[in-house]
């Protein structure tokens, strides 16, 4: 069948209809993925007249408080507590040791010293393994030799050289009742120093009590943010402080001192790592979330891991004590608790007639989206529970326990930073935006605290030592 020239060219036509309907259709899809794939340029721009403002002042009242700690105080800042980092044989080094009840994957009755350390990564073929290592443990001078160590290598290691690690010798027929136990060590052919063992005393806490456990700190910040971390936790129950000290300014590290003359209940430890970031991820962050856990497991039935610049803020409750309580009435199997975090951006201005001493009570702005659960989350553990801490999640819990992802309606963690530059991801990890291109909401869930937080019996205390009426200028 022949058909006319003109049913050709209305095929041809619609031929090239559907031939442009598809490429506008491709041109905006592609369009649009590219966009969520290569977002548009973040704006960093920040109110600098505030940023001046707040300059100036925070420089008045670091100059106030340096002035009166070097001349009012008698303060010494060589007494902080004993650990520290020492290199046990080719490869690995020891932060803690500790004695305490063997992990399930060790032994189901007897105890174990448990060293807390980095190993190399190629110490081993796989993370869970009897290593080459011998055990050894000194009562008074006399020394006694044990089997090979069991090695259990963290995950979170971010493809470095070394990793966090634990290390396990079983005691067998040790008890608490024996003979103690002074000096522990780990050793290939000899043995070439000795690491102080500490006893976990086993107890029963209350129904909660919370410590609260601040990555490695280093670098330079002002004063006047650890007062209101220090304040807020303080407000919300938080009972004991445990601060690892890296690599912090004289003037800040004497703060600190003062600070705990005061009552306040603070721990400040040595954190003198002795690898670099090209090595080890985040100055050993790993290693001191596994120390803090451990630490503190039988002292208090809750631990929170965070940042300076990061606020756990319930939502539904006075304060985090309630929250807990809460929590744990909910879900009696909880190991731990993972709190979403939200960014509030200092480029995300305040516009308020008052300026805050506080930084946090100058921003009630935030990003939109939420963060999913395990980037950037941190989170509270329930002591005794849990065998591994991760940054931002549990890699492993004892027995059952496991982790509950706690909805952003009843709690969120605020993190307040400058945001240029950083992006967030979704959908699978495939498509990623800048932060600062996200919408904004008001949040005044913390500001709402602010009149606590003024009445606060420390920051009493500072603004007097600082000839300072209020908060507020």
């Amino acid at each position: 069948m022949i058909f006319p020239l003109s049913w050709h060219v209305r095929q041809c036509k619609k031929f090239l209809i559907l031939v442009v309907i598809y490429g506008l259709c491709t041109f905006f899809i592609v369009s649009y993925l590219k966009s969520k794939i290569y977002p548009k340029k973040d704006n960093c721009f920040v109110n600098e007249s505030f940023n001046i403002k707040s300059k100036e002042i925070i420089f008045k009242v670091e100059a106030n408080l340096k002035y009166f700690l070097d001349k009012d105080t008698n303060i010494s800042v060589s007494d902080d507590e004993s650990d520290d980092w020492v290199q046990i044989t080719e490869g690995v080094f020891i932060y803690s040791a500790y004695i305490d009840k063997c992990p399930s994957i060790i032994s189901s009755s007897s105890f174990c010293v448990q060293f807390i350390g980095i190993s190399l990564m190629n110490i081993t073929d796989i993370d869970d393994s009897i290593s080459d290592i011998k055990c050894a443990f000194k009562r008074k001078s006399n020394v006694t030799r044990l089997g090979f160590a069991f090695l259990k290598k963290l995950n979170e290691h971010h493809f470095k050289p070394y990793t966090a690690a634990f290390f396990y010798c079983d005691l067998k027929d040790f008890t608490t009742n024996s003979v103690s136990i002074n000096f522990v060590t780990l050793y290939k052919v000899s043995i070439s120093t000795w690491v102080r063992v500490n006893y976990l005393e086993f107890k029963t806490t209350p129904n909660v009590s919370i410590n609260l456990c601040v990555r490695p700190l280093y670098g330079l910040y002002p004063s006047i943010n650890m007062i209101e971390f220090l304040t807020y936790y303080k407000m919300m129950g938080v009972e004991h402080f445990v601060f690892y000290r890296y690599n912090i300014s004289a003037s800040m590290h004497l703060f600190l001192k003062f600070l705990k003359s005061t009552n306040l209940s603070i721990e400040i430890r040595p954190w003198n790592v002795p690898l670099d970031n090209e090595l080890l991820h985040e100055f050993g962050q790993m290693v001191f979330t596994q120390d803090c856990i451990v630490r503190n497991k039988y002292k208090f039935s809750h631990t929170i891991i965070v940042d300076i610049d990061e606020y756990i803020v319930p939502k539904l409750h006075l304060n985090i004590t309630s929250l807990i309580v809460y929590l744990d009435e909910k879900h009696e199997d909880a190991g731990s608790y993972v709190i979403p975090m939200a960014l509030f951006c200092d480029e995300f201005s305040y516009d308020s007639p008052k300026f805050s001493l506080f930084h946090i009570l100058n921003h009630n702005k935030r990003q939109k989206t939420f963060w999913k659960y395990g980037y950037r989350s941190k989170y509270i553990v329930r002591s005794g529970r849990v065998l591994y801490g991760g940054i931002h999640f549990i890699w492993k819990h004892e027995r059952n326990w496991h982790e509950v992802e706690v909805s952003d309606t009843v709690a969120l963690l605020h993190h307040y930073r400058r945001c240029c530059g950083v992006m967030q991801t979704w959908f699978f990890e495939l498509f990623s935006f800048y932060v600062l291109n996200d919408d904004v909401v008001i949040d005044n869930s913390l500001i709402d605290n602010s009149f606590k937080l003024a009445n606060d019996s420390l920051v009493s205390l500072i603004l007097n030592l600082l000839n300072v009426t209020s908060l507020y200028f």
